[in-house]
């Protein structure tokens, strides 16, 4: 699926909302209208995959989990991915995910 159809769909679809869109770099964010969940996208990876858009509308509307492509994070101060990380690194990056962040 390329980004312009993929915008094309979330634009005519009743229960999403394009918030953040570019679809020249492929980069979307989207909102679920009746729960007001967003969920960001790069269509690169749904490319890869060869994911249609009747997977892609089931996962953004919550009736399908997401299947993780890339495993990515910002720790480093960029994004990467952490497929080739040390057990080391991915401990650590588990250590960060249990702070209480309640403001």
């Amino acid at each position: 699926m390329n980004a312009i159809d993929f915008f094309n769909s979330v634009e005519s679809h009743e229960e999403l909302d394009g918030v953040g869109m570019d679809p020249e770099k492929g980069v979307f964010a989207i909102e679920h209208k009746p729960t007001g969940l967003t969920t960001c996208l790069h269509l690169d990876a749904v490319s890869d995959s060869n994911v249609t858009w009747g997977t892609l509308e089931s996962i953004l509307v919550g009736k399908r989990e997401p299947e993780i492509l890339y495993g990515m994070t910002r720790v480093v101060g960029y994004f990467s991915r952490i497929s080739n990380w040390s057990t080391s690194k991915l401990a650590e990056l588990a250590d960060r995910r249990k702070g209480s962040y309640a403001a």
